[in-house]
C-alpha cells in the first residue's frame, strides 16, 4: 500500500502563515510515500514568495519526506514581458526545481509531473508535443505492478466550474495527451488550478475516459478559496486499480478528515474503466 498526498495552489503571497503551519504539521504526522504539489506555489512568481515556498519544502524534506513539484500559471511573471516570453520559469527553476526531478518510480508507484503554464499561456496551460511524446518515453519501462500517474497543473479534461451549469475548459493539447495517458495506461491524472477539490469519472456530463480517473485539488493554504476551506488530498493506492481518496481540510485550524474515506476499483480490460465502490 502507498500513499499520496497532493497539495496544490499554494499561493504563498496570498497565504495564510497559520495554515502553512497546520499543513506542515499534517503532513509530519502521515508521512505519505510522496507529496505531489500540483502548481501555484506562489502569487505572483516574485523571489521573496519563492524563497517561502522552497523554505517550506526544504523543510518537509529535512523531515525525510519527498516531493514532486510542478510550476502553476502564477509561477510565471504576470507583469514583466520579457521575462515571460523567454524565461517563464526561470525563478522556478531557480528557487524550486533546482534538485528535484519531476519524475519518481518504484515497483509500485510511477508518477510524471508535466508544467502546463508557459510564458504565452497566461491562466490557461498547454502541453507541447514534445511533452506529451515524453509521456510514453517515462511509462515505457515502468513494470505493470505500478500505479501509473500523471500530474499537471491544469486539468486533462472540461470540470464543473463554479457557477450551475459552468464548466470549465481543459488544457490546450488536452486531445493529444489523453491518447498519450491512454496509451501509456496511465490510471490516475492529479491537477489543481480551479481551488475546488474533487474526485471525476466517465460519465453523461464529463468526456473523461473511463480508464482515467481524475483528482483535483483544492487550495492548500490560501485565502483565496472560492468558498470552500483550504484542503488536500490523500490517496491511499492498495493497487493501481484500487485507490482510496480522503479529502483532508482545514477551517482555520489543523487539518482533519471529516468525510468518510471514498473508494474506486477499476476494471480490467481494454473496456474496463473506474467505478464507485460502495462503502462496505
Amino acid at each position: 500500500m502507498r500513499t499520496i498526498a497532493q497539495i496544490s495552489d499554494l499561493h504563498f503571497g496570498a497565504h495564510d502563515p497559520a495554515i502553512v503551519a497546520h499543513l506542515h504539521a499534517a503532513l509530519s504526522a502521515i508521512r505519505p510515500d510522496l507529496i505531489v504539489v500540483s502548481g501555484d506555489l506562489t502569487q505572483r512568481a516574485r523571489k521573496e514568495q519563492f524563497a517561502e515556498a522552497a523554505l517550506f519544502f526544504e523543510r518537509l524534506e529535512t523531515e525525510g519526506l519527498r516531493l514532486l513539484v510542478v510550476p502553476g500559471n502564477h509561477d510565471v511573471p504576470m507583469h514583466k514581458p520579457v521575462q515571460r516570453l523567454f524565461w517563464p520559469l526561470r525563478r522556478y527553476t531557480r528557487f524550486i526545481a533546482r534538485g528535484r526531478s519531476g519524475w519518481y518510480c518504484d515497483a509500485e508507484l510511477a508518477v510524471l509531473g508535466l508544467a502546463s503554464a508557459h510564458g504565452l499561456t497566461v491562466k490557461d496551460g498547454r502541453l507541447t508535443r514534445v511533452q506529451i511524446r515524453s509521456i510514453g518515453d517515462h511509462f515505457a519501462a515502468v513494470p505493470s505492478s505500478a500505479a501509473r500517474i500523471l500530474v499537471t497543473h491544469h486539468p486533462l479534461v472540461p470540470l464543473p466550474g463554479e457557477e450551475k451549469g459552468e464548466i470549465e475548459p481543459a488544457l490546450r493539447g488536452a486531445r493529444r495527451a489523453l491518447k498519450a495517458v491512454k496509451a501509456a495506461d496511465v490510471h490516475l491524472v492529479l491537477a489543481g488550478h480551479h481551488h475546488v477539490p474533487g474526485v471525476s469519472l466517465s460519465g453523461p456530463t464529463l468526456s473523461i475516459d473511463p480508464g482515467v480517473m481524475v483528482v483535483q485539488a483544492g487550495t492548500a493554504t490560501s485565502w483565496r478559496r472560492r468558498r470552500t476551506p483550504n484542503s488536500f488530498n490523500l490517496l491511499i493506492l492498495a493497487s493501481p486499480s484500487e485507490v482510496q481518496v480522503e479529502e483532508w481540510i482545514s477551517e482555520g485550524g489543523a487539518f482533519s478528515c471529516p468525510a468518510p474515506r471514498r473508494s474506486f476499483s477499476r476494471s480490467a480490460g481494454d473496456s474496463g474503466g473506474w467505478a464507485s465502490t460502495p462503502a462496505a
